[in-house]
C-alpha cells in the first residue's frame, strides 16, 4: 500500500510539521509505502532532512483566504497515480489539491482536521463551501480529539463519519536518561512548575502568571519556567513586573533535543492553560502527552481537544477555561499530596506509552484498510 500525504510541513519543530514527520517514521517503521507532498517553500528542508519518504515539494504556499488571486493555485492537482490512497492530513486548504489529484487519477480520498484549520474555514464563504465539499468527498475524516469532531459537526449542520485518532508521541525520547542536574540546579530547593510552548496570546501563560500569587501563599518555593519564545513574551514580561514576580517566574527560550526532555523531566507540575478564542482553539495537545511520557501530573484548562490529551482525574486536573483561581487550586492540590502527583504521573506515562506514535500509525493502517477494502 502507498499512501499520498499531503501537509503544510514536515519540519519536526513546528507543531503539523511534528505530526507529519512522526507519523511518516512510524509508517515506514510499519512497512508502509508514501510519498510526500509539501509546498514549495519545504525544498530547502527535504534538501538537509533526513525524511522516510520521497518528498514531492509541488504545493503552493499556505493561505487562509482562498479568495485571493493566489488561491488559484490551489485548484490544481499533482500526480499521485502510483499511491493507492490519498491522505491530507490537515484540512483546508490543501485538501482541494489533494481531493482534486484524487478525483483524476481514480483514488480514494481521506482527510484530517486538526483543530482551528478544519473547523474555522467553515465560518466563511468560499471556504465554507469548499470544505464542506471536501469532507462530503472524502471517504474518511480523522480528527485528533472528541471536540473537533462536534465543532465540524456544529458547524457544517453535517454529521459526517468521523473517526478519532489521537496525535501521539515519541515515547522512547522521553525516557532517555538525560543529564537533569543543571535544571536542577538552577532551581536547587523549588517546586518547578513547567510550560512548554509559543508565547502568544490563546496559549494561556497568563493564567498560570495570575495564578502564582495563590500558589505562592501556600508554596513560597515555588518557581514557574517558562520555555519557548513567540510575540507574546514581552506583554508576558510585563504582566510578570506588574504582579511583581520576576522572583518566581524564569523565561528560557526556546529548548530542543535532550535539554527540553531535561526540562520535562526535571518540573514537579506541568501547567499548560490554552484558551478557546473564537475559533481558534487546541485540537489536542500533543505537549501533554511529553509531560505524561515523562510522569509528570498536570493541570490544564478545559480549551479544545485537551479532555482527549489530559484525563482528568486520571492523568492530570483539568480545571474551567479561562480560570486562574482554579489553575491555583490545581495546581496547589498537586504539590501538597504528593501521592496523588505520583499516582497521576504513573497513569500519565502509561497514556502516553499507548500514545507512542507507532500505536497511532497502526490506527491510520487501520483506517486506510477500511478504506480501499471495506
Amino acid at each position: 500500500m502507498r499512501v499520498a500525504l499531503f501537509s503544510s510541513t514536515a519540519e519536526p519543530k513546528d507543531g503539523y510539521g511534528n505530526i507529519t514527520w512522526e507519523l511518516s517514521h512510524a509508517l515506514r517503521d510499519l512497512g508502509m509505502e508514501c510519498t510526500l507532498f509539501l509546498p514549495c517553500s519545504q525544498k530547502g528542508f527535504v534538501k538537509s532532512a533526513s525524511l522516510p519518504f520521497p518528498a514531492r515539494c509541488v504545493l503552493p504556499e499556505y493561505i487562509f483566504r482562498i479568495y485571493q488571486p493566489e488561491g488559484l493555485q490551489y485548484f490544481r492537482y499533482v500526480d499521485v497515480s502510483n499511491c493507492d490512497l490519498v491522505h491530507d492530513l490537515f484540512a483546508f486548504p490543501y485538501c482541494i489539491p489533494a481531493l482534486l489529484s484524487a478525483r483524476k487519477y481514480g483514488k480514494p480520498f481521506v482527510t484530517g482536521a486538526q483543530g482551528t484549520h478544519g473547523v474555522r474555514p467553515l465560518t466563511y464563504f468560499p471556504e465554507r463551501w469548499l470544505l464542506k465539499h471536501c469532507y462530503k468527498s472524502a471517504r474518511a475524516i480523522a480528527v485528533p480529539s472528541q471536540f473537533t469532531k462536534e465543532k465540524i459537526w456544529e458547524l457544517s449542520k453535517r454529521r459526517y463519519p468521523i473517526d478519532v485518532i489521537h496525535n501521539g508521541v515519541h515515547f522512547d525520547r522521553f525516557q532517555k536518561n538525560v543529564d537533569v542536574q543543571a535544571v536542577r540546579s538552577r532551581y536547587a530547593g523549588k517546586k518547578m512548575l513547567l510550560t512548554v510552548g509559543g508565547l502568544w496570546g490563546r496559549k494561556g501563560h497568563d493564567l498560570v502568571l495570575k495564578s502564582l500569587p495563590q500558589i505562592l501563599q501556600k508554596h513560597p518555593n515555588t518557581i514557574y519556567v517558562i520555555v519557548g519564545d513567540g510575540n507574546g513574551r514581552h506583554d508576558l514580561e510585563a504582566l510578570t513586573r506588574e504582579l511583581h514576580l520576576e522572583h518566581a517566574v524564569d523565561f528560557v527560550g526556546r529548548k530542543s533535543g535532550e535539554e527540553l526532555v531535561a526540562y520535562f523531566q526535571a518540573c514537579d507540575v506541568y501547567v499548560h492553560t490554552p484558551k478557546i478564542v473564537g475559533l481558534k482553539f487546541e485540537g489536542f495537545g500533543i505537549v501533554y502527552l511529553e509531560a505524561s511520557a515523562c510522569g509528570k501530573p498536570i493541570v490544564a484548562t478545559d480549551a479544545g481537544g485537551i479532555r482527549d490529551a489530559v484525563r482528568d482525574g486520571e492523568t492530570g486536573i483539568v480545571v474551567p477555561d479561562g480560570d486562574s483561581a482554579a489553575v491555583a487550586q490545581g495546581v496547589n492540590r498537586l504539590l501538597s499530596d504528593a501521592s496523588l502527583a505520583n499516582t497521576l504521573g504513573e497513569n500519565g506515562k502509561r497514556y502516553a506509552a499507548l500514545h507512542d506514535w507507532r500505536n497511532i500509525a497502526k490506527q491510520y493502517i487501520s483506517l486506510y484498510d477500511r478504506v480501499l477494502h471495506g
